[in-house]
């Protein structure tokens, strides 16, 4: 288990450094991190939420968050539908797939999801945040909602 998450860890951060090199789209910020609420189940969980832009339509969203003594890390990869192009308003719907990797508290457990979300810009520097995930494996994952903001940069 430890395996997975290092090699997933390693992922991200290779990702996450292409993707700081990655020409950014005019007028808006592809990347950005913030706090990140998850609902599901009927629980909470808090985290960190983060987009980092590969091309102009395609972003790796990476997540940690934190539930009852458990620690989950997942990236998605998303196709993104730029509306802000014919618009003023800075919508960015997605939709994507991902994989999570849960531990803590004796459970280990890999799930894949799809996801589909938006960011919503309200400022040149701040996004909110809304998303579904979806699990696509068998096993006790559940259907979350998360919600939260990015500062873009």
């Amino acid at each position: 288990m430890k395996k997975n998450i290092v090699a997933l860890v390693m992922i991200c951060s290779s990702i996450a450094t292409l993707a700081m090199s990655a020409p950014a789209r005019a007028g808006m910020g592809t990347n950005s991190v913030g706090p990140l609420l998850l609902i599901g189940n009927g629980q909470t969980a808090i985290g960190v939420d983060s987009r980092f832009g590969v091309s102009d339509n395609l972003s790796i969203r990476p997540a940690v968050y934190f539930r009852d003594g458990l620690t989950a890390f997942g990236a998605s990869l998303t196709y993104d539908f730029d509306v802000s192009r014919s618009s003023k308003l800075q919508l960015t719907p997605y939709l994507g797939g991902g994989v999570s990797v849960t531990s803590g508290g004796g459970v280990s457990r890999t799930d894949t999801f799809f996801t589909g979300g938006a960011d919503f810009g309200i400022s040149d520097s701040i996004d909110l945040k809304a998303a579904l995930d979806v699990p696509l494996s068998s096993s006790n994952a559940t259907t979350n909602v998360r919600i939260g903001a990015g500062f873009k940069f």
